[in-house]
């Protein structure tokens, strides 16, 4: 098992999000916390717990800074990294949450459609 610190991470977004040096590793993460979401909402969840699902990870990342040198702050501590962690959790992870939101929400309205319509295939067939 490897570890993964964030410097690396920031590497591979920055990297992914300028087209310089994608990573095929952010991608699946994304997907990955999209996925969640969206079987969460699918099985009657709602949109604070995916989320909350989608925003914790992004939380954990931005906290992995405590306890680094930066710059121009010196080393990070909690209050700092606090702060990252919940602005990179709401502007990264809010979007995936409620994008795995709607798209379960969909998923379920479709799945209850084509259920409610075999059902009343059949009972019209049995009649």
């Amino acid at each position: 098992m490897t570890t993964t610190s964030y410097r690396q991470i920031e590497s591979m977004a920055v990297g992914t999000w300028t087209g310089a040096n994608p990573e095929p590793l952010v991608f699946v993460s994304v997907a990955a916390i999209v996925a969640v979401a969206t079987l969460f909402t699918g099985f009657n969840s709602g949109l604070i717990p995916a989320t909350a699902l989608a925003m914790a990870p992004t939380f954990g990342i931005g906290f992995a800074r405590y306890g680094l040198t930066a710059e121009y702050y010196g080393t990070v501590g909690i209050p700092d990294a606090t702060a990252i962690g919940l602005m990179i959790a709401v502007v990264i992870g809010l979007p995936l949450g409620v994008t795995g939101f709607l798209i379960g929400t969909g998923l379920r309205h479709m799945w209850g459609y084509f259920e409610m319509r075999s059902g009343t295939d059949e009972a019209s067939r049995q009649a």
